[in-house]
């Protein structure tokens, strides 16, 4: 995998999926200043109160990730999530929620320190102890404020 920080200004950035995968993910590209089109039959509540969010109501088809340059698969079925894989095409980018060999990329558990961003990563691997190490590594950094 190659480490990058894309500019999501202008580019069209789908998500399919309307829960807690899907809402992390929204925010993620919403505090990047990306927009974003979410595809789901239902969403979670929190949806409802964000900008430059284009919700649409409904199961997921290949036309809603046709201009998709960055596409999220973040529904609760993998039988789903690999269709949205197969349905896109080689110039786009896809992260599969639910399994990362179908992913193009991933996204980085992150630390906001200063005028710094800290990205950390187990390839995929372990979330949960990237997650850990990332409060490890912001408790230190928190500390040396003091």
């Amino acid at each position: 995998m190659y480490p990058i920080m894309l500019d999501l200004t202008d580019k069209k950035i789908v998500i399919i999926g309307g829960g807690k995968i899907a809402l992390r993910k929204t925010l993620g590209i919403l505090k990047a200043k990306g927009t974003v089109t979410v595809v789901a039959p239902n969403f979670l509540p929190e949806f409802a109160e964000l900008d430059r969010v284009k919700r649409i109501t409904a199961t997921y088809k290949a036309k809603y990730i046709q201009k998709a340059q960055l596409i999220f698969a973040c529904t609760d079925s993998k039988i789903v999530n690999q269709k949205i894989v197969r349905d896109a095409s080689d110039y786009q980018w896809v992260n599969d929620c639910s399994r990362k060999e179908n992913s193009d990329f991933f996204n980085m558990s992150t630390i906001e320190h200063e005028e710094y961003l800290i990205a950390l990563s187990s390839y995929g691997k372990d979330p949960s102890k990237t997650k850990e190490q990332r409060k490890t590594i912001q408790h230190l950094l928190d500390q040396e404020r003091k």
